[in-house]
């Protein structure tokens, strides 16, 4: 921001100032950045079973999720890297409840409407 004043000593104080807080929020990004390198991925099998679980999901799905992921070097697409594990892992089981939902209503539909007990018999 620039301040139009005569003086020079206010703008000088300000930039001062400025610099110094850019300092201040450098430094806290840097260290948020470095906090979120480290909580990207899970530590092991275990965390991502607590999770699943923690959700009432199974360990196998858990299992599951984890080598997938852990195949294909943590990656979106196979080119971009998880920012957050637990987010992929949420989708995970949305994707999983939905797949589980279609299993079910496809085992009882019937595309071709017609009865399961036939008398061959009747005449058309």
């Amino acid at each position: 921001m620039l301040i139009f004043d005569t003086t020079s000593e206010l703008a000088v104080h300000h930039y001062e100032t400025s610099d110094e807080q850019a300092q201040v929020s450098n430094t806290n990004n840097n260290q948020t950045i470095e906090n979120s390198k480290q909580t990207k991925l899970p530590k092991n099998e275990m965390e991502v079973i607590d999770f699943f679980k923690s959700k009432e999901w199974s360990a196998t799905e858990a299992l599951k999720f984890y080598n997938h992921y852990q195949a294909i070097g943590w990656k979106i697409g196979g080119k971009v890297e998880i920012v957050d594990w637990r987010a992929s892992a949420g989708n995970w089981i949305i994707k999983a409840d939905a797949i589980e939902n279609e299993k079910e209503l496809s085992q009882n539909k019937d595309n071709l409407r017609t009865t399961k007990t036939k008398d061959y018999g009747q005449p058309l």
